[in-house]
């Protein structure tokens, strides 16, 4: 993993106590071996969806905004992940819940709502 993707990933379990809490039981199953990083993304973005009522609107924001921000980084390898780690895997969590999948597409930014654009429309 590199510093780009860890410190994104820095960001996220200092600002949301429950993605580092699911972070951590993600590396506890995986010991001793470390899990795979898109692995690790795709719990991320499980984690957002599983506490996503407990944040208030400033919260979401900023949340979202490091996502998209994520997505539209110069580096290609913490672009990658995010979208097809962390985005995909909110996409995937919306699939029997129409409006989980509104209240998504108010959250996401432009390039984020792209990629989770062609992930939910993928194969029709």
């Amino acid at each position: 993993m590199n510093d780009q993707i860890i410190e994104y990933l820095n960001f996220l379990t200092e600002h949301y106590y429950f993605i580092e809490n699911d972070i951590e039981k993600c590396k506890k199953k995986w010991f001793p071996r470390k899990p795979q990083t898109i692995f690790l993304f795709s719990r991320v973005g499980e984690s957002i969806i599983k506490n996503l009522d407990l944040l208030n609107e400033n919260e979401k924001m900023i949340l979202f905004n490091h996502i998209e921000n994520g997505v539209r980084s110069e580096s290609n390898s913490l672009s990658t992940i995010v979208a097809t780690g962390l985005v995909e895997s909110l996409v995937t969590a919306t699939d029997d819940n129409d409006d989980l999948w509104r209240e998504l597409e108010t959250l996401l930014g432009a390039e984020s709502l792209n990629h989770a654009l062609a992930w939910k429309n993928f194969g029709q």
